[in-house]
């Protein structure tokens, strides 16, 4: 469910009141039964929610939303947009209790809808989002953010981290990974039996011979002859500037974007309602929204639940493939 108090209690009523979802999956909810309450009373729906304590066989529609009771927060307290320490520790709770569903089998997929990185710090939890308390819980070796638009697919080198400390985690190794990782997932998820990566750079004009920085010379080319050594069809680095308007650009079937506004900045302006999370390296198919907790509109009826519906579709056609994981490419 995501925050209590952010936009995701109101995106998934909204999306499970449509047929949409009900044609590709069979949704239950895992978060706050009180606070889905409160949303449906504030958007005057007429739709029912119901209690669970397992998962139904049958009885899936809309208009009906089936919530197991993870939290029991005092909805009636709580505040849009002013999430306490109890919503921290209720999204993490989330989480958990799907990925041990997930793990299990009891799960095909799990989506996620948007947290708020203070309040799970402030419950305790020093994670910087979902994708790190994912890898934790499942105890995946490496893992790697990829948005899945309706243009472009791209995958994040770094993720959220001050600008000041990306140079540093920018290194052949994390390079090396995120390429491994998106060419396994583009075979695995997508079908692609030979897919062609591009690499963006991280300074102006890559680098500009060293005069603008060193780190295409010392980390991205290095990365990418490795790739290319172990038979990944990788090219690079490209200036982030101009690659997404390059008329060759789309023959590559994905982007390694060195940072997170550099890759999400293109793939959000060509689709934003399109623009989907998917989670590489993960034991479990891991889905999320686009977007945050947009507190601005939280509570006011106004948040727009396509991306949701989109990030369920995606996960549902991924987890058509659980059964077949992919072999890993071995790295030099």
């Amino acid at each position: 469910m995501g925050d209590p108090t952010g936009i995701g209690p109101e995106i998934i009523l909204k999306a499970l009141s449509t047929k949409v979802p009900f044609q590709f999956c069979r949704p239950i909810v895992l978060g706050d039964e009180g606070v889905l309450l409160k949303t449906a009373g504030l958007l005057g729906s007429s739709l029912s929610v119901e209690r669970i304590t397992e998962i139904p066989n049958r009885g899936y529609q809309p208009e009906r939303v089936w919530v197991a009771p993870i939290s029991r927060l005092d909805a009636p307290s709580l505040t849009f947009g002013k999430p306490d320490r109890s919503c921290g520790k209720a999204m993490v709770m989330y989480i958990e209790e799907a990925v041990k569903w997930a793990l299990s089998g009891k799960l095909g997929a799990i989506t996620t809808c948007p947290i708020n990185k203070q309040a799970i710090h402030a419950a305790g939890y020093l994670f910087s989002g979902h994708t790190e308390l994912l890898a934790h819980l499942t105890q995946a070796s490496s893992t790697a953010m990829m948005f899945v638009g309706s243009k472009w697919k791209v995958a994040l080198v770094t993720t959220h981290l001050p600008m000041r400390e990306v140079p540093e985690q920018v290194t052949v190794e994390r390079i090396l990974t995120v390429i491994r990782l998106t060419a396994e997932g583009l075979k695995y998820f997508f079908g692609i039996p030979t897919p062609r990566i591009a690499v963006l750079g991280l300074n102006p004009h890559c680098g500009e011979e060293g005069l603008f920085g060193a780190e295409e010379k010392n980390a991205i080319l290095p990365a990418i002859a490795k790739a290319k050594s172990v038979g990944m069809d990788t090219e690079g680095p490209f200036s982030a500037d101009s690659f997404f308007s390059l008329p060759g650009s789309p023959s590559f079937h994905a982007v390694i974007a060195m940072y997170h506004d550099q890759g999400l900045i293109p793939i959000k302006m060509s689709g934003f309602s399109e623009a989907v999370n998917l989670t590489l390296g993960l034991p479990i198919i891991r889905t999320s929204v686009g977007h945050g907790t947009a507190y601005d509109i939280a509570g006011k009826g106004l948040a727009d639940p396509t991306n949701l519906i989109h990030a369920l579709s995606i996960a549902s056609k991924l987890a058509k493939l659980k059964n077949n994981p992919p072999h890993p490419i071995p790295l030099p």
